[in-house]
């Protein structure tokens, strides 16, 4: 094996972690489902019953449990809500994972359980839920935290993470774009938004060390529908997601009634 295929590899091979201790009762009241997506088993949870379907996507290296505290508000407030442990992360198979792995598991996931009303997406799971938005997901609502919006700025982050060359990740993300069969050019998210009608809430860490905020504000700025970008400071880039006001205000946005014109 050559070195551009090792780095290949160590990018597209997530660390699998354990959900925080104070989600586990949370993720025990939900009901377990097992899917077969692409030859893979892939473990949902789901909580309630309402007549709103809500899809929450974790990001990278990420499982079911960081999102258990927004899964319960918004069953609280009466929608029904699946989580996936998405391929390669949490309970699901999978050694190696991808973007493109996240959007084919969001895709089987409206066959099984939608049609959702909302999608909820952490990081790396924004940029998997606009690539499946392009093949036929298509929620009323959106709500992003801490995107990544921008292969190109995530593709640079990758190579100063493993300390190689801008040429050396060129390679490597040329390989990696042979493996999964697409360019990232042509599926970034700001092109794919000039075409959305799901009217979008972004909340983003103005700190957030893996997501610059800046590629929030091109999304927002693309987005075709009706979109808004609400800065946060010091949340991280996971705890942000059980912050109480960042999940008050995705529940409000969820479920409010906003007009016919609006949707």
């Amino acid at each position: 094996m050559d070195m551009t295929e090792k780095l290949r590899r160590l990018a597209f091979t997530p660390m699998r972690t354990q959900p925080p201790n104070a989600t586990r009762e949370t993720l025990d009241r939900a009901a377990r489902e097992v899917e077969v997506v692409d030859g893979g088993k892939v473990v949902h949870r789901v909580w309630g019953e309402g007549e709103r379907r809500v899809l929450l996507v974790h990001g990278w290296s990420g499982n079911a449990g960081h999102l258990a505290v927004l899964a319960d508000a918004l069953a609280r407030a009466g929608c029904t809500v699946v989580v996936a442990d998405l391929p390669g992360h949490g309970e699901s198979e999978g050694a190696e994972s991808s973007v493109i792995h996240f959007a084919k598991a969001i895709e089987a996931a409206q066959e099984r359980f939608g049609p959702f009303h909302a999608v909820v997406a952490h990081s790396l799971g924004a940029a998997a839920t606009t690539h499946a938005m392009t093949h036929g997901v298509a929620p009323e609502r959106v709500v992003f935290v801490n995107p990544i919006s921008s292969y190109t700025s995530l593709w640079r982050r990758s190579g100063e993470v493993m300390r190689v060359s801008p040429e050396v990740i060129g390679t490597v993300r040329a390989r990696a774009e042979e493996w999964l069969g697409v360019s990232f050019d042509a599926i970034e998210p700001t092109l794919a938004a000039t075409g959305f009608s799901s009217r979008l809430l972004v909340v983003h860490d103005e700190h957030d060390p893996e997501s610059p905020i800046a590629d929030s504000e091109a999304l927002v700025a693309a987005w075709a529908a009706p979109s808004e970008l609400v800065r946060v400071v010091d949340l991280g880039h996971t705890r942000v997601l059980r912050e109480d006001s960042v999940v008050r205000r995705a529940v409000d946005f969820l479920t409010a009634d906003h007009g016919a014109s609006d949707r």
